[in-house]
């Protein structure tokens, strides 16, 4: 496969406004996508259908009588994950808010017809809500064994980091990138190795193998539990 087809052309020398528009144009594409809330403590999974309006957001209703609604008052926060064409995947952790906006409401039903007849009684019983931040990835498996993933974020959240991390502790012995399956470890000048995020499935296989692990290579997930 050619450099140009794999994830839509897109590489790390993108911006990351260019990875999210990537992104929501995806799913305004798609709108039909599984949606996760948090129902004490427990996640609650449901198809919620998000729409790209004209202003370059994306939108989705619900009833306020359904648990979704109730949910997303104590916590307004999405978990997406779809698959597409088999090889692509995409995923978006947001948190959203509730839109009065008259005109968003006008382009939403204009777009949903069926929807503002099926509420034209009752129209204080629909909320719409708006997807303000979050963060996010976009994957692709284009070969066997071979994948590219960008992440990104918008309305101020941060890229959630990978999970292994070479340090400047790294002594060059390459052990790391004789065992990488995906081709992700380089090697750099000065003989010490890096990963390149993009190409990486974040398997931790480079982690087990090192020699000088927690030093030269670094597990975020045992980080996070030190603290």
């Amino acid at each position: 496969m050619e450099e140009k087809e794999i994830l839509w052309g897109l590489t790390d020398a993108d911006s990351m406004e260019e990875i999210r528009e990537k992104a929501f144009a995806l799913i305004g594409k798609i709108r039909f996508m599984p949606a996760a809330t948090v129902n004490e403590g427990q996640p609650e999974n449901r198809i919620l259908d998000f729409n790209r309006l004209s202003d370059g957001n994306l939108y989705f209703m619900t009833s306020k009588g359904k648990p979704t609604y109730e949910q997303l008052c104590r916590r307004p926060q999405l978990v997406m994950n779809t698959l597409i064409d088999e090889r692509y995947s995409l995923r978006l952790r947001a948190w959203v808010s509730e839109t009065k906006d008259q005109a968003v409401w006008d382009e939403f039903f204009k777009l949903n017809p069926g929807t503002k007849e099926m509420y034209r009684k009752n129209f204080d019983m629909v909320a719409l809500y708006k997807i303000d931040r979050g963060e996010g990835e976009i994957f692709h498996l284009y070969a066997n064994e071979r994948i590219r993933r960008l992440r990104f974020a918008f309305g101020g959240e941060e890229i959630r980091p990978m999970t292994y991390r070479i340090t400047e502790e790294c002594v060059g012995c390459g052990i790391c990138q004789e065992n990488c399956v995906e081709r992700a470890v380089h090697q750099k000048e000065d003989g010490k190795y890096y990963i390149k995020e993009m190409d990486c499935d974040d398997c931790g296989i480079c982690y087990t193998k090192c020699p000088q692990a927690d030093t030269a290579l670094i597990c975020r997930l045992k980080e996070k539990r030190k603290t």
